[in-house]
């Protein structure tokens, strides 16, 4: 299913944050981050292919991925940075900055390409998160977040030509390690509002842009959220440890300690946040899965 579907595209194209990059921050940081000789695989927020890489090896195409590590939805309302090498924090590039840059890049988007959008968990991070990663430039709810990434796929259709795009929701950040790690249960509370009303926004931002943009385009939210839900409901059914608390790699501490490596198979986090290997194999199976159905059921 997954090659005859896929390959229907000339080429797949990523945007988002550590969620879909496949080494674009490794590269800004000139090798530095995230941790290399760690737990990540080569640049990835993962200790294995990632959900998009697995995406490209089933569909045979080429790919451009402009996806960043931290990144928000617009820099404007919230940015996130990385640490640089003898140096500051960086700010990276948003996803409304990524639509700039793949138009400066491409200029035109041929109506055979598949774009993916991934974004919108460190923005709601940035409200639990006092540490220096993100930069909070002004007020902001659910439903603002979901209107400047309505605006940003706008500009991606209109001025870029994406014909097809698919917006995958923020998964249940509830249920990260690291929101449950910190102990604080109005904080989780919060998280778990905050994550579902943004994803309720995006799901009516996006259907309100496709009515006005017509049957010329297709956009489709897929449900991260569901998945990941789905998978922590029963995680023996996907091969998944059923310790889903704990992820797979816990980092030594400040007195040198050894990190821990448990479970690097069958864990569902690889770290506070992100999903390990297995869990991205799954992911990209249920994304081919959905995406086929739907087609098949439209044609």
């Amino acid at each position: 299913m997954a090659p005859l579907f896929l390959g229907r595209y000339s080429r797949l194209v990523f945007l988002g944050d550590s969620n879909a990059d496949n080494g674009n921050v490794l590269r800004m940081t000139h090798g530095t981050h995230p941790q290399p000789g760690s737990v990540y695989w080569q640049g990835r927020y993962s200790n294995g292919k990632m959900w998009c890489d697995h995406l490209a090896d089933m569909s045979g195409v080429p790919v451009l991925n402009m996806a960043y590590g931290c990144a928000t939805i617009d820099n404007g309302v919230v940015s996130g940075t990385v640490p640089m090498p003898g140096g500051p924090r960086a700010e990276v590039p948003s996803v409304a900055d990524q639509v700039g840059q793949l138009g400066a890049l491409v200029g035109c988007l041929v109506p055979d390409e598949l774009v993916f959008v991934q974004v919108g968990s460190n923005d709601l991070n940035s409200l639990i998160d006092s540490g220096p990663t993100y930069v909070r430039k002004r007020e902001f709810s659910p439903e603002l977040l979901a209107e400047r990434l309505a605006a940003a796929i706008e500009y991606l259709c209109v001025h870029i030509g994406a014909r097809s795009v698919v917006v995958m929701n923020v998964r249940p950040r509830e249920d990260y390690p690291g929101v449950l790690a910190l102990g604080d249960p109005l904080k989780l509370e919060q998280t778990r509002q905050a994550t579902a009303a943004l994803n309720r926004a995006i799901r009516a931002k996006v259907d309100a842009l496709q009515r006005a943009l017509g049957n010329s385009h297709e956009l489709v939210v897929f449900d991260t959220h569901a998945f990941q839900k789905a998978v922590t409901q029963d995680p023996a059914a996907f091969g998944i440890d059923p310790d889903t608390r704990t992820p797979c790699y816990v980092p030594g501490a400040a007195d040198g300690s050894t990190p821990l490596m448990l479970s690097p198979d069958s864990k569902l986090f690889v770290d506070s946040a992100h999903l390990a290997k297995r869990a991205q194999a799954l992911l990209a199976a249920d994304v081919v899965r959905a995406l086929a159905l739907r087609a098949m059921a439209r044609s």
